[in-house]
């Protein structure tokens, strides 16, 4: 059911959005006791995922207020848009995407969003009636990837584990693409870990639409173990690294430009003058002298300011820009995970595996990557969480499997 005269704030906290939203939940519920019937899952599962299915009513509106994520809304009227007239909403429709297109054309599917709400879309639950319903097509392409990913391992708890940190928890309880980005990703990863190239190749594609970002990293992965077999000789590693610098300073102009976009469009988001305003209309007034001390003027300057940037990337949140409830939580989960990534290398002694060590450098270019350009710290902790939490699943994945070519079953 979709409501087709959909409003942002009609149903917050009214007995409709809680009759609404507790179908969705209770969909998901079924769903759940079907799989534990079929012994997918344990009894253990069976009652974890009830708990974090029923997450995203406790978060929005009722623990938090929606628009500390603003674009949840626009990630609701998008879905609620298509569903109900098949176009999309005006802000997309007149983005620079296709502002230029014939608005009764589809032309949105390549626009990130658009994209995003298409998948979630699918999932068949009963209501697409808050930006809530969402967060539990987020939860329903959890669980399943958890049902995907358990069947790796003996131990379906010590997995089950994994997908109880909070922030995954947090943001797969709203209305965004990041839980996508991470379970694309993860299937990414894995199926180029055990050798299926083709697999990873056309996962590659729904992360060209909605991260760029990942889709550079990932692809650079790619490249390293079809083209250089750097996962296997320690040599073509090597090599690898001396084609990355070469072609980096081949390309130094155009990389030079694209970073320099990037670092000032975050900075400009992010910028507050007080009095003066803030975000873009307040930095063409007042952001020249910042901007052009964030202009990149080198390659190796631009290693160098990502690699003394990256550990303050890897904290994130700073105890002192803390700002809401949740940055205190996730510094603390900052260093969790990141002891949990050691712990896990340690035990499985992945610091001898060639695959892992190529892995870990592909880890690190892509945080050094965004180190480089951070601005805003609650987006860039998201930022970091929606790569650093597939790699860490892949390397638990690494840690209990020493054979590179295993098949999927």
């Amino acid at each position: 059911m979709v409501n087709e005269y959909f409003e942002f704030i009609k149903y917050a906290g009214t007995l409709e959005y809680y009759l609404y939203e507790l179908a969705n939940f209770s969909f998901l519920g079924l769903f759940l006791l079907f799989t534990y019937r079929l012994h997918y899952i344990n009894s253990t599962s069976l009652f974890v995922w009830l708990g974090i299915f029923f997450t995203p009513l406790f978060f929005n509106y009722l623990l938090i207020d929606p628009r500390l994520w603003g674009d949840q809304f626009q990630y609701a009227a998008e879905v609620m848009s298509l569903k109900s007239s098949g176009i999309s909403i005006d802000t997309i429709r007149n983005s620079a995407l296709g502002y230029e297109l014939d608005e009764k054309i589809f032309w949105g599917a390549f626009h990130p969003i658009t994209f995003s709400v298409k998948i979630l879309g699918l999932a068949p639950l009963p209501n697409y009636m808050t930006i809530t319903s969402l967060a539990f097509a987020n939860k329903l392409f959890l669980f399943i990837t958890f049902l995907w990913f358990k069947r790796f391992f003996k131990d379906e708890n010590k997995v089950l584990l994994l997908f109880l940190i909070p922030s995954i928890i947090l943001y797969s309880s709203l209305a965004l693409r990041d839980t996508l980005i991470i379970i694309i990703s993860l299937f990414f990863i894995i199926n180029l870990i055990r050798g299926n190239y083709i697999v990873s190749l056309v996962l590659l594609y729904p992360l060209f639409i909605l991260k760029i970002q990942m889709f550079l990293v990932f692809s650079l992965y790619f490249i390293a173990k079809l083209l250089f077999q750097a996962h296997k000789y320690k040599t073509m590693f090597l090599i690898f690294l001396l084609a990355i610098l070469f072609g980096g300073f081949i390309l130094e102009e155009e990389l030079l430009a694209l970073l320099n976009m990037y670092r000032m469009g975050f900075a400009a988001e992010d910028f507050n003058v007080g009095d003066g305003g803030r975000g873009y209309a307040a930095w063409a007034l007042y952001g020249e002298d910042l901007g052009l001390s964030l202009q990149l003027q080198s390659f190796p300057e631009a290693i160098l300011t990502s690699l003394l940037r990256l550990p303050e990337f890897l904290l994130l949140p700073m105890p002192w820009n803390w700002s809401n409830i949740f940055y205190p939580i996730q510094t603390l989960e900052s260093f969790a995970l990141l002891y949990l990534f050691y712990k896990i290398s340690i035990q499985g002694k992945l610091f001898y595996n060639q695959e892992f060590i190529l892995f870990v450098f592909i880890l690190l270019v892509g945080m050094s990557m965004y180190a480089l350009v951070m601005a805003n710290e609650g987006t860039f902790v998201r930022y970091r969480f929606t790569l650093f939490y597939p790699c860490l699943l892949a390397a638990y994945y690494l840690a209990n499997h020493s054979k590179r070519n295993l098949k999927l079953n």
